[in-house]
């Protein structure tokens, strides 16, 4: 098995729980490690497996927090062989295996792309998702305050993004990189993107930092292109993460967004395969840092009140 946690209940027998590439823990019994008690959250808790063997912990915001080595997880935590996670009075200890060889089962979601040794080539929609002025809240906010919004943020955008079928490729401090798999020449998977992007910056105008009336604001930047997708191990039982120019660009257009001051920007490539119901508004082109060509940026008219 890739990975598992042995869990030490207050009272009870030690058991253990095999971990995939999602487990949730929670107080509920729809959980993958489920784990009785008030203190524990109804969902307190995901691990998730990025670049087929790293795993991430993180807190869904849940009141009594999530600690691994005794610190409390405010941002995903990556863990290693033997972590101690604390929930509540339940320890578990994160165990991982070598790696299985790879099978011949290709996950569907990849199965539009060409397949070249153990990775897959594809054409994905991107949605890059970071948050603005994090640094300076954090170094406001008690952790405790910190973790829970954070935590709720990460639960409402990771279950906006999934319930679209996007793939949640891994969270980078305090960003989101999601994908969707391009199926067709109609650009179904783009504008899918773009209107969840359209969610989650819905999900942050309803929300202040705690204690506070300072918005909770976010960037977000929505490219198209082809990428190289990691096929570690079983693609079924792991996520598969994405690299390659695409990446690098749709994360270059964050940082333009930040220039015009806007909180979404589109990329050409996006704009070339959206339907024709968005109202759209050009920018201009800019040089971005590691691309030779200049790159033309797009958003949304509704966006900026015109």
């Amino acid at each position: 098995m890739p990975a598992k946690f042995r869990v030490n209940s207050p009272g009870g027998e030690p058991f253990e729980r095999e971990v995939n590439n999602t487990a949730t823990i929670g107080r509920t019994p729809d959980n993958t490690i489920p784990l009785s008690g008030n203190h524990v959250s109804r969902q307190h808790a995901i691990v998730r497996c990025h670049n087929g063997f790293q795993y991430q912990i993180m807190d869904l915001g849940s009141r009594n927090g999530t600690f691994v080595n005794d610190q409390r997880v405010v941002m995903p935590v990556t863990l290693e062989p033997g972590a101690r996670v604390r929930i509540a009075n339940y320890e578990l200890v994160f165990d991982q295996s070598p790696d299985d060889e790879p099978s011949g089962n290709v996950d569907a979601t990849l199965a539009a792309g060409s397949m070249e040794g153990h990775q897959a080539v594809l054409s994905v929609a991107i949605l890059v998702c970071d948050i603005r002025g994090f640094s300076s809240m954090a170094e406001k906010l008690g952790e405790r305050e910190l973790a829970q919004i954070i935590g709720n943020w990460f639960r409402d955008i990771g279950n906006a993004v999934q319930s679209a079928g996007g793939i949640i490729d891994k969270y980078i401090g305090d960003a989101l990189l999601a994908y969707w798999p391009a199926r067709d020449e109609e650009g179904t998977e783009c504008a899918v993107c773009l209107d969840v992007a359209l969610t989650i910056l819905q999900l942050a105008a309803n929300r202040v930092w705690p204690g506070t009336e300072t918005p909770f604001r976010v960037g977000i930047a929505v490219h198209f292109g082809r990428v190289t997708s990691s096929n570690i191990g079983q693609v079924a039982m792991r996520d598969a993460t994405i690299i390659g120019d695409t990446v690098n660009t749709a994360f270059r257009l964050e940082g333009v967004m930040k220039e015009l001051d806007q909180n979404l920007v589109l990329s050409q490539d996006v704009v070339t395969v959206l339907p024709a119901r968005y109202d759209l508004v050009k920018f201009g082109e800019f040089q971005l840092k590691g691309k030779s060509q200049a790159v033309r940026v797009y958003g949304l008219r509704d966006l900026r009140g015109n």
